[in-house]
């Protein structure tokens, strides 16, 4: 049986059958919406409630040095207000500035200026927390200042009004104070924190390989597998000719996906998905030979899809408590294509993967074909 001759029929099938296409269509419309999203989640501001309980003038004033602020969101709101909007987290903060701010700032007592209520384990409430202790030195460093030039002979309020329009320019500069702040024990890779849109293309990439094997179930006298095995072929020979079509479609489907995602690697990226689609396609083989029916091959396809995905950390970042499906999903295809995500080591690893399941794949075929023969 000419081998190239039923790729190029598959091929045609492949591309003319619109319930095939349908399933890399819509896994490459899902990833680049994935990949927008995800972009547009990690551009948004960052919501803050302002609780403005101060009866003097420099509590205000806080607020407006707080709006320049260009990370944060901030909302002046009354306190139940406040506290209702945090606790149903429509916002990540809180700030409340005393009721004697200006009071205490004019007389030099600067004890319980203002209250921060936030996410002690956030990084970004650790950013939030050092704007708010730089923009309050930016109050008191005015007061202390205005105070000094109202000790000075021939100044007067247009003097102290310019230098407040001044100061005010100054703000919009870089922070007077940078905290650099870490939690080791919580502890986040940003660098897997990222590209959802490829990690899930993956995911929908290996379903569509695993259930493209539905030919393999079917050993009716017409059969493919049937006349393959009748005239002494290999199973794993065709299943990888039969398999090329579909590989190929993965692969072009993942280009959109890819530039939308905008990897700074992308090159790297998308030979690790190369690799990763025929390791795939290699424990495609294994799943398809030992399934045997077509119900059984579908409820494998999905067990294998979401488990296989979930331990290599492609359907979402591990905690700490699983990482040891981290450490045994080594020998999965999906684990190495993460990798390479992640900018780490992949080549060596994805091919020693995908050669260890080819040859499974083999044996397992081999199998199949010798009990076929004495059906």
């Amino acid at each position: 049986m000419n081998n190239l001759t039923i790729m190029k029929g598959r091929t045609r099938a492949l591309l003319t059958d619109f319930a095939s296409l349908t399933i890399i269509i819509v896994a490459v419309i899902v990833s680049v919406y994935i990949s927008g999203y995800s972009d547009k989640e990690m551009e948004k501001s960052i919501r803050i409630e302002v609780v403005n309980e101060d009866t003097g003038e420099l509590g205000a004033h806080l607020v407006d040095i707080l709006g320049m602020e260009k990370e944060f969101e901030f909302l002046v709101d009354s306190k139940e207000d406040a506290k209702h909007e945090v606790a149903v987290n429509n916002a990540q903060g809180m700030v409340e500035i005393a009721p004697d701010f200006t009071e205490k700032l004019m007389a030099g007592d600067y004890d319980s200026l203002i209250r921060v209520t936030a996410m002690a384990d956030s990084y970004d409430m650790t950013v939030f927390t050092e704007m708010m202790i730089n923009d309050t030195i930016k109050v008191w460093t005015e007061v202390i200042i205005e105070k000094e030039m109202g000790k000075t002979e021939g100044v007067d309020e247009s003097h102290i009004e310019e230098f407040r329009k001044r100061a005010f320019e100054v703000w919009k500069g870089e922070p007077l104070l940078d905290i650099e702040a870490f939690a080791a024990e919580e502890k986040k890779d940003t660098e897997t924190a990222e590209y959802y849109g490829i990690r899930w293309y993956a995911v929908f990439t290996m379903f569509y390989l695993l259930i493209s094997g539905t030919w393999m179930c079917g050993y009716l006298s017409t059969g493919l597998l049937k006349r393959v095995i009748g005239r002494g072929g290999k199973i794993s020979l065709l299943f990888i000719f039969q398999s090329f079509p579909g590989i190929m479609v993965s692969i072009t489907g993942f280009i959109p996906v890819l530039v939308s995602a905008g990897h700074p690697h992308p090159l790297k990226v998308f030979a690790s998905f190369v690799i990763y689609a025929c390791g795939t396609e290699a424990v495609a083989l294994v799943v398809c030979s030992l399934s045997g029916g077509f119900s059984n091959l579908i409820l494998s396809a999905t067990v294998v899809t979401m488990a296989g995905s979930l331990f290599s950390g492609l359907v979402c970042d591990l905690p700490d408590w699983a990482r040891v499906w981290d450490i045994t999903s080594v020998f999965l295809p999906g684990h190495w294509y993460f990798n390479a995500i992640c900018k780490k080591t992949f080549l060596l690893g994805s091919l020693s993967v995908t050669a260890l399941w080819f040859f499974a794949g083999m044996f397992t075929s081999w199998k199949l074909g010798v009990k076929k023969e004495h059906e």
